[in-house]
């Protein structure tokens, strides 16, 4: 049995909320918009926004738990599992925040009939492919995360990439709305934005305050998911949904 991403780079874009205020989202999620893609996010929270771009089927929805201390999802793996259930009942793959996990927290997921995790984060390896987890979830590792690529590149110059994105293999893209609308230049800036704020105003943050603080003047990360995505498209490689990725590995 040959799959596409075997002859061939397979794309797949994704994002993690990570507790961002609606007008980060939509602000991030309008940057690409006009490129048609069928995003994957992995969210924190409600966001109407989100649920309303889901129910039109113009992207996929998710949940990225938080199981680590002072979680605001709860206090144990069961809580933080059934708090993020509630938030998108009908999920059936998950992204943890931190890509934390152990054993217990995998078989949990297997037992509630979830199919397929992407914690497995690499530094833009070549060749990647899906692989089965002991727990029996297929496990969909990422090729890009922003702020890792961040740290592994900080000059954010393209050629770079170019060689490993040409390679045969799934390129999972990881971006978090507040990279792409504060277009981070280096992982100190968003991070010394978003710890200046309590987590009560980091999550009504305004399009007013958020302007006034994105980044401008320098090369930042949101250029390169663009130009991934021109990448993508020039080229007219495969783009499919982290659903899309699951269903062609069960029926080849």
């Amino acid at each position: 049995m040959t799959y596409s991403w075997e002859e061939e780079p397979v794309f797949c874009f994704t994002s993690d909320i990570d507790w961002s205020s609606e007008s980060i989202i939509k602000y991030s999620h309008d940057i690409l918009s006009g490129d048609d893609l069928k995003i994957t996010y992995f969210i924190t929270h409600s966001s109407p926004f989100l649920n309303e771009l889901n129910a039109s089927n113009k992207i996929d929805l998710l949940i990225h738990p938080n199981f680590l201390p002072n979680s605001s999802h709860g206090d144990s793996f069961k809580e933080v599992i059934d708090y993020c259930m509630n938030l998108v009942p009908n999920a059936d793959g998950f992204r943890s925040h931190r890509y934390f996990e152990v054993n217990d927290i995998m078989d949990d997921f297997a037992k509630r009939g979830f199919r397929f995790v992407s914690n497995h984060c690499t530094r833009c390896e070549t060749n990647i492919k899906p692989l089965k987890h002991r727990s029996g979830l297929l496990s969909i590792p990422i090729f890009l995360e922003d702020g890792g690529y961040l740290i592994m590149d900080p000059t954010l110059n393209f050629d770079n990439l170019i060689p490993r994105l040409e390679s045969p293999g799934l390129k999972v893209i990881n971006f978090h709305p507040a990279h792409m609308a504060f277009n981070t230049p280096n992982f100190a800036y968003t991070r010394s934005i978003k710890d200046s704020f309590s987590r009560e105003i980091w999550g009504n943050l305004g399009l007013s305050q958020l302007q006034k603080l994105e980044n401008r003047e320098q090369l930042g990360v949101r250029k390169t998911i663009q130009q991934i995505i021109e990448f993508a498209s020039s080229n007219d490689y495969k783009v499919l949904s982290m659903r899309e990725i699951y269903h062609e590995h069960q029926t080849g």
